[in-house]
């Protein structure tokens, strides 16, 4: 009998490996998520349409364009340099069930003289610099936190998802508060010792990236901030460097 079990055991042995071997070849999630998330190039460039239900619509809530507010705050030497603008991010998905894609910031800020004094239209309205920056985006399957990196300067950005203080988090799509599609949050320096806070309204209907896109009839949201209130009173108007 002893013999019996012994002989079992080492049977059982022998198996183990080729059982743990065929479950993750036999697992095309694991394979495509680890085989993606390897490079950090093809997480920002790379399609990745494996994503959860949830993954999914929460790049299709984020997808499409949020106009509305932001402070810049650049550290250097421990002083912190705040700034205002009017900011537009636009989101596009690579195709419709990816969790990443591309975008553009266009950001309005009020004009100067060269003495310092705002410049305003013949109208009364204030003159606006502007400029336009393209960056590229994914939505980490693992944690549902969005990273952002900007094309031309490589700067990065974090928002966490599970950020629930004043300069961390954020929170994406329909606010019972506010009765509408919301994107406020933090966008904290990887690279780069700076800051960006921001508080959006959807400026469009889009909500996936393709023809049978639908608006956000389910009343989805996602982020466990606490809300941006931005003291923007007293800032200067300038337009950020990314």
């Amino acid at each position: 009998m002893k013999k019996i079990y012994t002989y079992l055991t080492l049977f059982m042995l022998a198996l183990s490996p080729a059982m743990l071997t065929s479950c993750d070849n036999d697992d095309p999630w694991y394979d495509d998520y680890y085989g993606w998330y390897e490079d950090e190039d093809d997480r920002y460039n790379k399609p990745y349409d494996q994503g959860s239900d949830q993954l999914v619509d929460m790049a299709q809530t984020l997808n499409g364009m949020w106009r509305g507010e932001a402070k810049n705050v650049v550290y250097e030497d421990n002083v912190a340099y705040e700034t205002k603008i009017f900011v537009d991010f636009t989101f596009t998905q690579y195709s419709r069930n990816s969790n990443n894609g591309v975008g553009y910031e266009t950001d309005y800020a009020q004009a100067y003289d060269k003495n310092g004094n705002p410049l305003y239209n013949t109208d009364g309205s204030p003159v606006y610099d502007n400029q336009t920056m393209q960056f590229k985006w994914y939505i980490d399957p693992r944690t549902y936190n969005i990273y952002m990196e900007y094309v031309e300067s490589g700067a990065k950005y974090l928002l966490d998802f599970n950020g629930n203080t004043d300069d961390s988090g954020f929170m994406l799509g329909w606010s019972d508060k506010y009765n509408k599609e919301i994107f406020d949050g933090v966008m904290e320096g990887i690279n780069v010792d700076e800051r960006v806070y921001f508080s959006c309204d959807r400026a469009n209907n889009t909500r996936a990236a393709s023809g049978t896109a639908t608006t956000n009839t389910r009343k989805l949201s996602f982020g466990k901030g606490k809300g941006v209130k931005l003291a923007t009173e007293g800032l200067k108007s300038e337009l950020p460097k990314r």
